[in-house]
């Protein structure tokens, strides 16, 4: 009986031990792999998924320009008009009476079923003041007499009509589109002469440029000479992708932003203005300003990891963005005015495409370059 007391203590003492191992095990691995923040966790997806964020970027450029296309292909033009590009009139009826604009809306284009004809509010700090009507192919006065019949008589000092040809309207849509371009060629330009090397290519490019210029704008106006100058800024671009990939990818950034903003626009079924097309000049400066410093960031600053130095950028960038995004939401919530509503909505669709082409696209685009450069000069070395 002595003997088998200690073959039993032997046995509890391995038992215990044995029930011991897994918990220290089991804390050893939560050790080795602790959970990481929310900011740990976007890094790391932002650090490890930069391929796929660029594979989604094109992908939603090209349903963009497809989405263009189309709109090309049903309606024979890229962007939706208002009077003042397409041509027309606009009848401004003053009447602080409050109406039904719907129900005006309704009947007018019920009495001219065949007509463009819209209507919306006039107002002035926060009072409607009377209505604006807006129609192409169609005469002033048939407009008043048949709205005459809706609301009553409407006095002739109380209403202005203002008429825009369809030619005039055509010719200065084309201006200005022509004007986007140029504005496009310089901002290349700009870009190249900052991060290009070539000093020759910087000299061929500015005068190109300038050529490009005088051409569009300088003397009367030639589909050929136009056609010659289109082709030249083609030339440019491959200039820039041949001898500096950075400004070339800056330069598709930009494009992809203007081609998705515009294609929400169409989605959303609004009317560019002559307002409307400032508009896409001032995203166009927006985005060059952005892409600027994340390219300065990455390529001209040495400090850190090539991670910190776009996280870094990130911060700076997208303060910026949104603040500006912030004023313009807060200026669209609180305009009276149309025209301000039309800038204030572009600019906003156009400074969320620009913090994905931003951070999404471009961003992707130079890792790669830089890895592939890395890799080349490891190569040859």
């Amino acid at each position: 009986m002595g003997d088998e007391q200690p073959k039993e203590q032997p046995s509890e003492h391995i038992q215990h031990t044995s029930e011991h191992k897994p918990e220290q095990k089991h804390h050893e691995i939560k050790a080795e792999k602790p959970k990481l923040s929310l900011k740990q966790s976007t890094i790391k997806f932002y650090d490890t998924k930069y391929k796929q964020i660029l594979y989604f970027t094109f992908i939603l450029l090209f349903v963009s320009l497809f989405l263009i296309g189309l709109r090309i292909f049903q309606t024979g033009d890229f962007v939706g008009k208002d009077i003042s590009l397409s041509g027309g009139i606009t009848i401004t009826i003053f009447n602080e009476q409050d109406y039904d604009l719907r129900d005006l809306d309704n009947y007018l284009k019920s009495q001219f079923p065949d007509k463009e004809i819209s209507i919306r509010s006039l107002n002035q700090l926060g009072k409607s003041i009377g209505i604006i009507i807006e129609g192409t192919d169609i005469e002033s006065d048939d407009v008043i007499t048949s709205l005459e019949s809706k609301i009553g008589k409407i006095s002739q000092e109380d209403y202005s009509v203002s008429m825009m040809g369809s030619s005039l309207g055509n010719t200065f849509f084309k201006e200005t589109l022509k004007a986007i371009f140029v504005s496009f060629m310089f901002m290349g330009l700009v870009v190249f002469l900052y991060f290009g090397e070539s000093l020759k290519m910087k000299i061929i490019s500015t005068v190109v440029t300038f050529i490009v210029g005088m051409m569009i704008f300088g003397g009367t106006t030639n589909i050929i000479k136009d056609i010659i100058a289109y082709i030249l800024g083609l030339g440019l671009l491959i200039i820039y992708y041949n001898n500096s990939r950075p400004s070339f990818m800056m330069i598709l950034s930009v494009f992809a932003d203007l081609v998705v903003t515009l294609a929400v626009v169409n989605l959303l079924g609004m009317k560019i203005s002559t307002a409307g097309v400032a508009s896409f000049l001032m995203i166009i400066g927006y985005c060059v300003e952005t892409n600027i410093l994340l390219t300065t960031k990455v390529l001209k600053k040495k400090e850190g990891s090539l991670i910190e130095r776009i996280i870094e950028a990130f911060k700076t960038g997208f303060v910026m963005t949104s603040t500006a995004a912030a004023a313009v939401l807060i200026a669209l919530i609180f305009t009276q005015s149309d025209v301000i509503k039309e800038i204030m909505a572009i600019l906003l669709i156009g400074l969320i495409a620009e913090i994905i082409f931003t951070w999404g696209q471009n961003v992707a685009l130079l890792r790669i370059y830089l890895e592939k450069k890395s890799a080349n000069h490891e190569l040859h070395n």
